[in-house]
């Protein structure tokens, strides 16, 4: 229907009140989508699942670890390779090991949701910001507690000085 049509037809409470409702439920199936998305995402950081992590991923999405470097959804699965030869170190860290449990969210606001960040094999923790869109995760910001695994992290991704 074009707008012009839409401009013709007469004016009525129901027609205001079916709008409205018709909106609303748009609004809802939107928010249902996204915290599905976003369950999904969830779901698949904790089980090392790629696939289900890049189908709650929309396309513009950016992992941004500040140890570790910026990701998109095309070069994830080297935030993997990384952050395992980061901590190599510490002995042989399989991708198993990689999951990451993300409890909440925690807080929320306009740039997003914050969830606790553990990945509980290795003894990274933190917290994690998610922005969720209509297509779904665009972005995710992670930021380490100070801990030994987040230590070596960290020294890992400095350039070696000697």
């Amino acid at each position: 229907m074009t707008s012009s049509a839409v401009l013709l037809r007469p004016f009525t409470r129901h027609s205001a009140s079916v709008h409205v409702a018709g909106n609303v439920a748009r609004s809802r199936d939107r928010e249902g989508i996204r915290h599905s998305l976003l369950d999904c995402y969830v779901e698949g950081w904790a089980e090392t699942d790629f696939v289900r992590i890049l189908a709650a991923t929309a396309p513009d999405y950016r992992l941004h670890d500040p140890y570790v470097g910026s990701f998109s959804r095309w070069s994830l699965h080297e935030y993997f390779d990384c952050v395992c030869a980061g901590l190599s170190r510490m002995g042989a860290v399989s991708r198993a090991d990689m999951a990451f449990v993300l409890r909440g969210p925690v807080d929320s606001r306009a740039e997003g949701l914050e969830f606790w960040r553990e990945a509980p094999r290795i003894g990274l923790t933190g917290t994690t910001r998610i922005e969720v869109g209509e297509h779904g995760v665009i972005s995710e910001r992670v930021a380490y507690d100070l801990n030994l695994a987040s230590d070596l992290l960290r020294r890992t991704s400095q350039p070696s000085r000697g």
